[in-house]
């Protein structure tokens, strides 16, 4: 009987350590009555990363998920490979970036930047905690896409038997991302589409959570 509940016990912190891995949850998300007219557009897709890896995976990843969902995008690395991304620019700066966007053919971008990397410090008790969403439901202030895209840049790289109730302590690496899109023909204070927030915890690596996130992103703008 013992042995048995021993390996009951094993079986369930297997099942409770699993449970805590990597996970990408939406936190907050607003898009426009007609965002649909941006999926005729040729969307440029760009992720201000610090390392070079890490930014080919999302705008790849992003790019194909769009052009699954039958819309034109490409990735900045691509399209821009001497250009760095992650970087503030001034104002003239702006200007010149977004010029040669639009006569390169884009009508779109679609822009993810990693908000805040912070660990956590968590205890939990016999079935888990609950964490809330991070970022608040207004986005007033991101209508041009030359003020967000020229002052916010990403300084970041990217578990009928009664078994006892247990407590444990442990740290989590929590990410917070945004992925927003901004329809460059449009007035510069109305040129937001879409905004997508999301909480990453314990990413193994970019390469393992930029093929999710690419999805759960889409799946909030085509929904």
């Amino acid at each position: 009987m013992k042995r048995k509940l021993s390996v009951l016990s094993t079986l369930l912190l297997t099942i409770f350590f699993y449970n805590c891995g990597p996970s990408i949850k939406v936190t907050d998300t607003w898009k426009a009555p007609d965002i649909n007219n941006v999926k005729g557009d040729k969307i440029l897709v760009i992720a201000r990363m610090d390392d070079m890896a890490s930014r080919q995976l999302f705008e790849q990843e992003i790019s194909s998920a769009l052009k699954e969902a039958g819309m034109d995008a490409t990735a900045s690395y691509i399209a821009y490979p001497n250009t760095t991304v992650n970087k503030k620019i001034n104002d003239a700066e702006v200007k010149e970036h977004i010029v040669k966007f639009k006569s390169d053919g884009y009508q779109a971008v679609a822009l993810t930047v990693v908000k805040d990397v912070k660990t956590e410090i968590n205890t939990q008790e016999s079935g888990g905690y609950v964490s809330g969403g991070y970022y608040p439901g207004f986005y007033g202030g991101y209508g041009r896409f030359g003020g967000y895209y020229g002052s916010f840049y990403s300084p970041y790289g990217m578990g009928g038997t009664y078994v006892p109730s247990s407590q444990r302590t442990y740290e989590s690496d929590i990410y917070k991302l945004e992925t927003v899109v901004y329809d460059l023909s449009r007035d510069d204070n109305k040129q937001l589409v879409a905004v997508v927030a999301s909480k990453i915890t314990d990413p193994d690596s970019a390469a393992g959570i930029a093929k999710p996130y690419a999805k759960k992103v889409l799946a909030q703008f085509t929904k």
